[in-house]
Formats: C-alpha cells, sequence, structure tokens
C-alpha cells in the first residue's frame, strides 16, 4: 500500500492565497492533525513492514529445516525397510508384553486399570 502524500508533503504544503479563501489558521489547524495522523500510519506501516520481512526470513528457515527433517525421516525409513535385522513386532506381540508390564505393576502393587 503505497500513500499519495508524505507527511513532509503535508507539512511543507501552500496554498494560493485568494481573496475570498479559506481561514489560513483553520486551515493549519487541520493540516496538523491530517499530518499528525500521516506521521503514526508512517510508523505503523514501517514495523508491519519490517514485521513482514522478519516473518518472511523466519518461514524460510522453517522451510529449509522441514526439508531437512524430511529427508531424514524418508532415509531412517528407508533404512528400517532394507534392514533385515530388525525385529518387527506384531499385535501378539505387542499384548504378551503388555501382559507382563501389567503382572510386574501388580507385583508392586499398582493396579494397571487405575493409572491414566
Amino acid at each position: 500500500m503505497k500513500l499519495q502524500l508524505t507527511s513532509k508533503e503535508i507539512l511543507n504544503k501552500e496554498f494560493k492565497k485568494s481573496v475570498k479563501g479559506y481561514d489560513a489558521s483553520e486551515v493549519d489547524a487541520f493540516l496538523d492533525k491530517v499530518l499528525s495522523d500521516y506521521r503514526m500510519i508512517d510508523g505503523v506501516m514501517k514495523a508491519l513492514e519490517s514485521q513482514v520481512d522478519q516473518l518472511k526470513r523466519d518461514n524460510q528457515i522453517l522451510r529449509v529445516q522441514l526439508s531437512k527433517k524430511e529427508a531424514e525421516l524418508s532415509t531412517s525409513h528407508n533404512q528400517f525397510l532394507q534392514n533385515p535385522d530388525i525385529v518387527q513386532l506384531d499385535n501378539l506381540d505387542l499384548l504378551k508384553k503388555i501382559s507382563k508390564y501389567e503382572k510386574k505393576l501388580y507385583q508392586m502393587g499398582v493396579d494397571p486399570s487405575k493409572i491414566k
């Protein structure tokens, strides 16, 4: 968004004088208010532009990190699939492990059904 006037242009604006013209002090007072608003808008715009630039840099860094993590995950997944030494547990094996853990908890005096 580009403003048509700058605060400096508003401050330095001079109007032609005419016999039936407006009251100069009234025009100056109004332009002072406009100038104040423009200065505030300039400050907000600069802060927002700076914030957008920072967010773009952060976004680029995160994209690079995501790309690296995806590559690592893909490599790990491929290694997992290609390695025959890795023991894969099926549901029965998992149920047996859970049963052993429950027995151990009962031996320790803890009721596993009450653990959240």
